[in-house]
């Protein structure tokens, strides 16, 4: 993050992650950041309504995202921008001590690109791979992974909990009512978005993903200090450890930690896994040598056919269809004979349009 200047904080946040990335790439928020370069302030304090609007998930349950006031957001970004020391001043303070990088996907300078964030993300010539290090340690190896996160992350943040990330639970309470102070301008900006509400960040915009940084890289800080060994994937954890019980203190100690922010574990999807396990999910092996190139040296008709049931079938089998997400992506960026193109397109959409409709009846009547 100290590659980022604040400008670049500013224009990364406003321009580029504005809106969600769920959403179509018709819409842009690069224009309104241009009309922001030449006001001669930010837009004045004030709460403001919010567009709120599903999204369905691979897993099939829909996730509420939002697009905020552009004036409230900007105020937002503006505020970020401003106080961009001392925030990074903050994220020192948490991950100095890290032997390794704990948190894997946040904001960061990308190549040739002004957008700073990006939800899959991942460079592993800078940022390494530690899981495979995280199997083998001085006490011996691994035998359990943890899997846990936090339920429902950005919609149960409470805004006063950001300064008592960034300066303590006691500071902040002592200093609540002085809206000068650096901290508490945050807390009001990050309400403003919301219309007045001090309970939960929007789900899409970027600001929301480096805010949610500030408190959680100080739960980072706690569970390390105690030889956690884990990687955090923005609220998703995964933590090795050698003993069964040892699993059993970090989903406790995950909970207590949270707890001090408000913040719920969530017990649904916490699971304790016996080791050994594929590092990456097993599907992906099964789809990585797919599809075959056919003697034309390109991909063909049956080459195509085969990829596209094996994924189907694996979506199916474990019902995760970002299995299809991967198969279209992998696809398009491979050389198709023209009727390996026309069979491609027209499986997809019969799959991708099936998939809409099964959606629409689970919101429409429950099934």
């Amino acid at each position: 993050m100290d590659e980022i200047t604040a400008d670049e904080l500013y224009e990364g946040l406003l321009a580029y992650g504005f809106f969600a990335e769920k959403l179509p790439p018709v819409f842009t928020a690069i224009q309104f950041f241009d009309y922001c370069k030449v006001l001669p302030a930010s837009f004045s304090f004030d709460r403001n309504e919010y567009v709120s609007f599903r999204i369905m998930r691979n897993i099939g349950i829909p996730r509420q995202m939002g697009i905020p006031t552009p004036m409230s957001y900007q105020r937002l970004c503006a505020t970020l921008r401003d106080y961009w020391g001392n925030i990074q001043q903050h994220f020192h303070a948490q991950t100095d001590e890290q032997s390794y990088r704990l948190s894997r996907i946040h904001i960061r300078k990308e190549y040739d690109s002004k957008q700073i964030f990006e939800m899959n993300y991942k460079n592993w010539h800078v940022d390494g791979n530690p899981e495979s290090d995280l199997l083998i340690h001085e006490k011996g190896v691994s035998r359990y992974l943890v899997k846990a996160d936090i339920s429902t992350c950005f919609p149960s943040i409470y805004t006063h909990s950001i300064p008592w990330a960034l300066v303590g639970k006691k500071q902040s309470k002592d200093t609540a009512g002085n809206d000068a102070l650096w901290y508490n301008q945050i807390d009001k900006a990050c309400q403003d978005v919301k219309y007045g509400e001090t309970h939960g960040l929007l789900i899409g915009p970027h600001a929301s993903n480096l805010i949610s940084e500030i408190i959680l890289t100080v739960v980072d800080k706690q569970l390390y200090k105690k030889g956690y060994r884990y990687i955090r994937n923005i609220d998703d954890y995964d933590c090795y450890v050698n003993s069964y019980e040892r699993a059993e203190c970090f989903v406790r100690d995950l909970e207590e930690v949270l707890k001090e922010f408000d913040l719920p574990l969530n017990h649904k999807k916490t699971k304790i896994i016996e080791l050994p396990i594929g590092i990456e999910k097993n599907w992906k092996h099964q789809l990585s040598d797919l599809p075959t190139i056919g003697k034309s040296g390109m991909v063909e008709y049956p080459q195509v056919n085969t990829f596209i049931d094996t994924s189907l079938k694996l979506a199916t089998e474990t019902g995760d269809f970002a299995i299809i997400n991967y198969a279209i992506k992998k696809l398009a960026g491979m050389r198709l004979l023209d009727n390996a193109k026309k069979l491609a397109s027209k499986r997809l959409i019969h799959i991708l349009n099936l998939l809409m409709n099964r959606n629409m009846l689970k919101k429409s009547y429950g099934i």
